[in-house]
């Protein structure tokens, strides 16, 4: 069975995208800097360190052990939220699967 050029160009290009995605999910420092990166943030997705936040997750123990997740905060840079003006600092990243998630958490 014989394919054609453009069947092999397109499933590469698909397996391309998948496996970005996966790599860009891979690991919770990577899913932030991912999401930081797509934010509008692309110098800051590089430039800033990553930890736990031991005192906000201790606090929303309960919630976050249920939804499989944990808060990290950045430190080095000052990242605002476009839409508010707010100081972005701490990060729920969710784990589903072997892939984490990350969205904001918090007001700063």
């Amino acid at each position: 069975m014989k394919f054609s050029r453009k069947a092999i160009i397109i499933f590469f290009s698909i397996l391309m995208i998948a496996g970005g995605f996966i790599i860009s999910h891979i690991s919770p420092s990577a899913s932030i800097r991912t999401h930081i990166f797509v934010t509008g943030h692309p110098v800051g997705a590089f430039s800033v360190t990553i930890n736990i936040n031991k005192t906000e997750y201790n606090f929303d123990k309960d919630v976050l052990n249920r939804e499989n997740a944990m808060i990290y905060n950045i430190m080095g840079n000052d990242l605002y939220d476009r839409r508010t003006g707010n100081i972005i600092v701490n990060y729920k990243v969710k784990r589903i699967g072997f892939l984490y998630f990350t969205e904001g958490y918090g007001d700063g």
